[in-house]
């Protein structure tokens, strides 16, 4: 399986990773400073969609 990463950020001390996959498309994943992972198994169809949502994540404390 090939992943390309779009972009890595960190807001308040979450990283926030944003990615594509062959066979799930664009995904996001939330790190937070611990290193727990947090995310949906929920595709979108474009990295700004995947990250709009990610952000609507943090903003509402995910």
């Amino acid at each position: 399986m090939s992943i390309r990463v779009h972009l890595v950020v960190i807001i308040n001390n979450i990283t926030l990773l944003v990615f594509y996959t062959e066979s799930d498309c664009w995904e996001f994943r939330l790190i937070s400073a611990g290193g727990e992972i947090f995310g949906e198994q929920r595709i979108y169809f474009s990295p700004e969609a995947a990250e709009k949502a990610a952000r609507e994540w943090i903003y509402q404390g995910y």
